[in-house]
């Protein structure tokens, strides 16, 4: 079985968000069960690291037609990294001359390039796969192209899998034009270019990054007008819940925080690491307080309005320390520099993204909080977990799949949450955790014990995937 996963992010060489971890590191996890060749697609942006760059080496290089450009070139660029082989789609313009990722108002012609270049690219590399994973809407228009313009490869299989579905590609519908294609309804919605559309009813199956999110989409809430789409394909559509790399999350490994610790000596391990998340911030902060993170993009998605409702009360009426890792849409951010102006002595933010940052504040924080509007999958509390940081979030999407609400009869859950989207019910969800912290310190410990033993490897989800291609292969 060959499988060639292609992808706008891919971490290490180049993350904006979970994307770029689960490309990073599920191929791997899917090569080690037998009988699988698994590598990987991307574009050769200039923010790749130098490190990576200087080690890949030239595969073969042609022209392709985008548009009314003709003879636009494409290098292939390889890197073996672990256990995966990485091919690299190489232009200068579209790639390799731009600072940033996204947001040069090109996107459509740049991500047609993309998508048509590693079509391409399959004919000029000794590689075939049986089947093409595609990821998000950056790739989504694969399955379509392949179908219009590759019919020697009609034996390849398509899976496309949707890791955030309010995110479309949709773009004026003339822009079809860079794929040198006759118009086709399929890659048409609302009267707009929308190339996640044609992947969802052009690929063999669709995947989600939960089991509860494959079903959220198919309702109007959570669809973002693709739910009647999704309903019709729902034979073909399945929740596979994203996993993390251990060897990248563990505190007793992790390379980015002063003091590893396991459950054994957790207490001191959050103490230690408390001591040194305070230093790097520059503060002075109450070490006997709860710490309370939040690493995340600061935008709406992501529950912020129930933060901007209720935590002025609180952090004036309770005891905690509140650290904030992020950055993202104007209106929170200057709510986040309001808080802590008022709040200097129990709040900071920091704005922007440091991964040692983001380890120190999983290793030292008590509590993570992800109230979420909508989270397909969410790793922030995945990664919590095994830090013994205890999650405390609203019950949606993979926030539902992976954080079993804490049973004070029972004994059981491994973290805290709350059903409606409503800053008050977010509200009376955190005292009360606070409570269990700072009065029933057994209880909290259990929580703690839970947490950390918590299963999320990408095992499981990796052999989930390996049988879905078996599937696939054999219809």
């Amino acid at each position: 079985m060959n499988v060639l996963h292609i992808s706008a992010e891919c971490y290490p060489f180049v993350k904006i968000g979970g994307l770029a971890d689960v490309v990073g590191s599920l191929p791997g996890e899917i090569k080690k069960i037998r009988n699988a060749e698994v590598r990987v697609m991307l574009p050769k942006y200039k923010s790749i690291p130098h490190k990576y760059i200087q080690k890949m080496t030239h595969l073969v290089h042609f022209s392709i037609n985008v548009g009314s450009k003709s003879n636009v070139y494409v290098g292939i660029e390889t890197l073996k990294l672990g256990n995966i082989i990485y091919y690299f789609i190489d232009n200068q313009f579209y790639f390799g001359s731009r600072d940033h990722v996204y947001g040069y108002g090109d996107e459509s012609e740049r991500f047609a390039y993309f998508q048509k270049a590693t079509l391409a690219a399959i004919q000029n590399i000794d590689f075939l796969p049986n089947v093409i994973h595609v990821h998000d809407w950056h790739t989504s228009m694969i399955p379509l192209l392949l179908k219009k313009t590759f019919p020697q490869y009609s034996n390849i299989r398509t899976l496309l899998s949707i890791h955030n579905l309010a995110y479309q590609g949709v773009f004026h519908i003339d822009d079809y034009r860079y794929f040198n294609i006759p118009y086709d309804s399929r890659f048409e919605f609302d009267g707009m270019l929308n190339f996640l559309k044609a992947g969802i009813v052009s690929s063999d199956y669709l995947s989600t990054v939960s089991k509860t999110y494959a079903k959220e989409i198919m309702t109007p809430y959570f669809g973002c007008g693709m739910q009647n789409l999704l309903k019709q394909r729902k034979d073909r559509l399945i929740g596979i819940l994203n996993g993390i790399s251990y060897s990248d999350f563990s505190p007793e490994t992790d390379k980015f925080i002063p003091y590893k610790y396991s459950i054994s000596n957790v207490k001191e391990g959050k103490k230690e690491n408390k001591k040194a998340l305070f230093s790097k911030l520059g503060v002075d902060f109450d070490l006997t307080k709860p710490v309370i993170g939040l690493i995340s993009r600061l935008v709406g998605q992501k529950g912020l309005d129930l933060i901007k409702h209720v935590f002025d009360e609180m952090l004036d009426r309770d005891d905690f320390i509140f650290v904030v890792l992020g950055d993202g849409e104007k209106e929170y951010v200057d709510f986040f520099h309001q808080l802590q102006s008022k709040y200097p002595k129990k709040m900071k933010a920091t704005f922007g993204y440091s991964n040692e940052l983001a380890h120190l504040i999983y290793s030292a924080s008590d509590m993570f909080l992800m109230p979420s509007r909508f989270e397909p999958c969410g790793l922030g509390q995945i990664i919590a977990l095994k830090y013994g940081t205890i999650p405390v979030v609203r019950e949606t999407g993979g926030l539902s799949d992976t954080v079993e609400a804490y049973n004070e009869f029972l004994h059981t859950g491994n973290g805290f949450s709350f059903t409606n989207y409503n800053a008050h019910d977010m509200m009376h969800v955190i005292r009360y955790a606070l409570n269990i912290f700072h009065e029933f310190k057994s209880e909290w410990d259990g929580l703690i014990q839970r947490a950390m033993t918590s299963d999320f490897s990408w095992k499981i989800s990796a052999k989930t995937y390996k049988k879905l291609y078996t599937k696939m292969l054999k219809e």
